[in-house]
């Protein structure tokens, strides 16, 4: 078969196996149960008690902090223990820190530990999981896979708020704790099914990863790997760039919406065109597969998103009103490039990092990208007070190019070097 048909079928291909069906019916549950809750902690603080913007960031800082103090450490578990036992145990123990929460989040100080210790959990769920995906599937069809899985993400983001929201016309924010609770519950069962195929070979475990090994030693072990492998040292960067960037601005979008002169329920629409465009965008790289170079994917998306996200910071300022369609179409196609960031990262990371590395090596990238963020968000606030809304728009959009820029150049400098080898799981054959 040719090597475009194969793109072209690889996806449905994907759901031919069994392993790889039953794996996204553990992403399901467990993406709808993370976005659920989340809606109902935001609804319970800002309108159930009625608390300020300070409760509030108190408990979105509760859910970030675990992942940058915790997600090395998090990382190294998982390589040591496996993905299987530390998908299990995190879904399972989410599913009772939800129903803690349905039973005792009675004030914002128990509802903050309840959100740092689920937030602590979950910390290795992601190392977990690219781990997961590089066992289960063939290593021709991981750019596919990661198109599954971040479509996946961009679904939930799209329409669990609404059901969130249409959960919370009938019930309190409790039941929807239980809810999240038992979708967990549900993903835990689920994954017990895959714990042969998830199985961690020890025949030919690395000496780094023995029990005689310290977590300090396993820790330099994944750095020194990451920084010796350029390319996926690049894709690090850009995609640590992005999240950098995007967050400058994204505290303040619907301020930008409002200068705009569109009104609060304009808000909805366009936060539904970006996840909407993201679905497109990583449907698109699923078609593109492997034909395309993952890491000028990446290069391309940030530079036509950064540009974008500068036009949206012009529109206050257009001389020519600019109408709720037009200004959807702008986020729709900015949507579309964040995919060809994202997507092509996932797919960079799982190639490049040998199977007894995954977790260590994709922790730190979450680890960074929250330590981004929550050093991003005041400075975007700062220079949209002290200048004006569309001032982070401006940064952001310049760091986003800027980056892409200096990607595309050091992508040049490697030229055609080959990437590192990965290691392929024998259970992926």
């Amino acid at each position: 078969m040719a090597q475009s048909e194969s793109v072209k079928i690889s996806v449905f291909a994907l759901f031919k196996q069994s392993a790889f069906r039953r794996f996204f019916g553990v992403l399901v549950p467990a993406a709808f149960a993370d976005w659920i809750d989340f809606i109902a902690v935001l609804v319970l603080v800002s309108y159930n008690w009625d608390l300020g913007a300070a409760e509030v960031a108190s408990v979105i800082m509760a859910a970030t902090i675990p992942r940058v103090l915790f997600g090395l450490p998090a990382g190294i578990l998982v390589d040591r223990v496996g993905a299987g036992p530390v998908l299990i145990a995190g879904l399972a123990i989410r599913a009772g820190l939800m129903a803690g929460m349905f039973f005792f989040a009675t004030s914002l100080s128990l509802l903050i530990v309840f959100v740092f210790l689920k937030a602590s959990v979950s910390a290795a769920f992601m190392p977990a999981q690219q781990l997961a995906l590089k066992k289960i599937v063939p290593p021709n069809m991981l750019t596919q896979a990661v198109s599954v899985d971040h479509f996946v993400i961009q679904t939930t983001k799209i329409f669990a708020p609404v059901l969130g929201g249409a959960l919370l016309a009938v019930w309190s924010p409790h039941n929807v704790f239980l809810l999240s609770g038992a979708s967990f519950a549900v993903a835990s069962l689920i994954c017990l099914s895959l714990l042969r195929v998830l199985k961690k070979e020890t025949r030919d475990k690395p000496e780094e990863t023995s029990k005689t090994s310290s977590v300090f030693n396993d820790a330099r072990v994944g750095l020194a790997y990451l920084w010796k492998t350029p390319h996926l040292l690049l894709g690090m960067a850009l995609i640590c760039l992005f999240v950098f960037s995007v967050f400058l601005y994204e505290a303040v979008l619907l301020l930008l919406i409002k200068e705009t002169g569109q009104p609060e329920a304009a808000a909805g629409p366009i936060l539904g065109s970006i996840g909407v465009g993201g679905l497109l965008g990583t449907y698109l790289t699923a078609r593109i597969g492997d034909r395309a170079n993952l890491h000028l994917l990446m290069v391309i998306g940030s530079f036509f998103a950064g540009a974008l996200t500068m036009v949206a910071g012009w529109v206050p300022f257009s001389p020519v009103p600019v109408g709720l369609q037009q200004q959807m179409a702008l986020w729709f196609v900015g949507g579309i490039f964040t995919s060809l960031i994202t997507v092509p990262f996932g797919a960079i990371l799982v190639k490049q990092t040998p199977e007894h590395l995954i977790g260590r090596i994709s922790s730190v990238g979450e680890m960074l990208q929250s330590g981004l963020m929550l050093i991003a968000i005041p400075i975007g606030a700062f220079l949209a007070e002290q200048w004006f809304v569309s001032m982070p728009f401006f940064a952001g959009g310049a760091v986003m190019c800027g980056g892409a820029l200096i990607g595309l150049f050091t992508l040049l400098s490697l030229g055609k070097a080959p990437d590192a080898e990965p290691v392929i799981s024998k259970e992926a054959a």
